[in-house]
């Protein structure tokens, strides 16, 4: 059943959680259902404590569009990239991009379509050069 809501969801329990959601407006029209999936991790055991938590995956100046999800431990796709670390040379940083991506592709945390926009978007960007 839908539980409506006029502000944040809270959501302290550890573990990984999937929150479903969709809008009404005043008309009464709804929107499409969407989910974020996402994971509490017990305090302290984040892998990531400082971490970009910015909405969407951004290479250099490029912002892909693709949803910057916590991963598992508290680390965000674009923690696991991440781009201001210094690479020797283009092709290490789009490797490591791909090996980064790879685990996220065969554990379901994201697409294979989401991974190539990251990818593409990576070859396109001037890190490493």
């Amino acid at each position: 059943a839908w539980t409506a809501y006029t502000g944040a969801v809270r959501v302290s329990a550890q573990g990984a959680h999937t929150v479903k959601y969709r809008a009404t407006d005043n008309a009464g029209n709804v929107s499409p259902e969407g989910s974020v999936t996402f994971t509490v991790v017990p305090q302290g055991s984040d892998a990531c404590p400082n971490s970009d938590t910015r909405a969407t995956v951004v290479i250099g100046s490029e912002d892909t569009k693709v949803a910057n999800i916590d991963t598992g431990n508290g680390c965000t796709i674009n923690d696991l990239i991440a781009e201001h670390a210094r690479y020797p040379g283009h092709g290490v940083f789009v490797r490591h991009v791909e090996d980064v991506t790879d685990p996220l592709v065969a554990n379901g945390v994201m697409s294979v379509r989401d991974q190539g926009i990251i990818v593409r978007a990576a070859s396109r960007s001037d890190i490493g050069k």
